[in-house]
């Protein structure tokens, strides 16, 4: 399959993947087509990528090509792909980088191969994991250019579509996830710290974090054993683990049910746009 691309939407979603692609020459600038509502950030990309192919509209773009990832706002996925469906068949190959719009919605408007995705901002540095999900139509060859192409700066995850809601808290949501509760250690530190600053515990927290996750992964060690060999009886870790072991259950259940809830209305919401533009 050959490699070209459109890609509707140069967000922060598209933008990244737009950098990885041409970064590590993953697709040819010249066979990258882009599309986007903002002529201003159409005009900066002419700039940055003078080989790129820019259209000024969805419509040309759909035309053009047969390889299509669409990185809008989940509520405003319908409308996109509404105005693109008479110019989708069965060679083209939708990829959508929002898991909340249902894929019986998006089929609604392609009858074609659709990959539904989850990329995460740790993939700028050519990590994380991104989440996909291929509709029954999708083929062998469309499989593995999708999932090479993005295994070159993440992890691919292929699963079923039920699994992706919960799934994306460890991956896709886990950056922001990660940054409050930090945010909310270095504040708790701070109090206490007599002339150690704010960015010194982020930096020793940051540096920590890569070395546990280094740790882990690397010697196989699951978080029990971590605990069990960091953590001895009587002594000052020991002390703060039965602190968050008996508080942080309530709090990542609560997390987890606010954006899964969060999910599963934004999901209804956008099949509601779908079935009214049909």
């Amino acid at each position: 399959m050959k490699r070209e691309l459109g890609i509707i939407g140069i967000g922060n979603v598209g933008s990244m993947l737009l950098h990885k692609f041409t970064e590590l020459d993953l697709i040819k600038e010249e066979d990258i087509t882009v599309a986007n509502r903002s002529p201003e950030k159409l005009d900066s990309l002419e700039k940055k990528y003078p080989a790129l192919n820019v259209f000024r509209n969805n419509i040309e773009l759909a035309k053009k090509c047969d390889n299509i990832m669409i990185c809008v706002e989940p509520l405003n996925l319908p409308k996109v792909l509404k105005e693109i469906q008479p110019h989708l068949n069965e060679n083209k190959h939708i990829m959508i980088s929002t898991s909340m719009v249902a894929m019986k919605d998006i089929e609604r408007f392609h009858s074609g191969s659709v990959t539904i995705f989850m990329p995460t901002l740790i993939s700028m540095v050519d990590g994380g994991i991104t989440i996909a999900c291929h509709n029954g139509r999708v083929n062998e060859a469309e499989k593995e250019f999708f999932e090479s192409l993005m295994g070159n700066f993440s992890e691919v995850k292929v699963m079923g579509e039920e699994d992706i809601n919960l799934s994306q808290n460890m991956t896709a949501s886990f950056p922001g996830f990660f940054a409050e509760i930090m945010l909310e250690f270095v504040k708790a530190a701070s109090k206490r710290s007599k002339s150690v600053t704010d960015e010194e515990l982020e930096h020793m927290l940051l540096v920590s974090l890569l070395g546990a996750s280094r740790l882990l992964l690397e010697k196989n060690m699951s978080f029990e054993e971590t605990i069990s060999r960091v953590s001895t009886k009587g002594g000052i870790t020991y002390e703060g683990v039965k602190v968050f072991e008996k508080m942080l259950p309530e709090v990542f259940d609560a997390a987890l049910e606010a954006s899964t809830g969060r999910y599963k209305v934004i999901t209804e919401l956008a099949s509601k746009e779908a079935a009214e533009l049909m």
